[in-house]
């Protein structure tokens, strides 16, 4: 597995107010948690942290300044908090981890080949996952699962259970989830629900009940 560098700095903890005057000073609020000297707060610079970001499931070698010292860190990303408008990193969240213990981690579906059900019949690939959580030691954790489709027909779909990986690796999410199918056609659909209820009229709006008609006559 792919790692990167990211320096990083010692911040003084606090609330929003901080976070967003660490913001305009041009620094990124962080924390790493999940060692045994508990959280600890950084802040990073944006440029160094955007390119972390470019790739998915990768290790980190965080280093963490403070003053004249400087620890060293093994650590994944966690969590990334957003702006919902811009998409600029808020704030961002890092587990550290230890090389020779499992964690869990959500990695990406890649779908290989084309589905026969789509290219021979005509039929619709819906795609109801794109990551599985698994379980293996840091160095085994894949970029991507592969999840071959090519002999998918319609009706046909392939589940959690089915999904074949090294022997490192333990997949964690439900085994019964669906993660893609193949479904007819949409023009055939909509011929089944014609077909269904023949000469059925359209209805465009609900109008007044009798009664209500003779209620306002009336009152006229």
């Amino acid at each position: 597995m792919e790692t990167v560098e990211l320096i990083t700095e010692v911040r003084t903890p606090g609330g929003k107010g901080v976070a967003r005057k660490l913001r305009r000073a041009g620094r990124i609020p962080g924390i790493v948690y999940g060692g045994s000297d508990g959280s600890v707060p950084i802040s990073i610079n944006p440029r160094s942290l955007a390119k972390t970001l470019e790739k998915e499931n990768v290790l980190i070698d965080l280093t963490i300044q403070q003053g004249n010292t400087t620890t060293k860190k093994t650590a994944i990303v966690k969590e990334v908090q957003r702006d919902p408008v811009t998409r600029a990193v808020l704030h961002a969240d890092f587990f550290e981890i230890s090389m020779d213990k499992p964690i869990e981690v959500e990695v990406p579906i890649e779908l290989v080949g084309k589905a026969k059900g789509v290219t021979e019949s005509g039929g619709v690939l819906e795609i109801a996952m794109r990551a599985l959580t698994i379980e293996c030691l840091p160095s085994a954790i894949p970029p991507h699962i592969e999840v071959d489709i090519s002999d998918l027909n319609i009706g046909d779909f392939i589940a959690v259970r089915d999904v074949k990986v090294p022997q490192t690796i333990k997949i964690v999410s439900d085994p019964e989830k669906t993660i893609v199918t193949v479904v007819p056609p949409m023009a055939e659909e909509i011929a089944e629900k014609v077909e269904a209820a023949p000469g059925e009229p359209e209805v465009i709006g609900k109008g007044k009940a009798p009664a209500e008609e003779e209620g306002e006559e009336a009152k006229a």
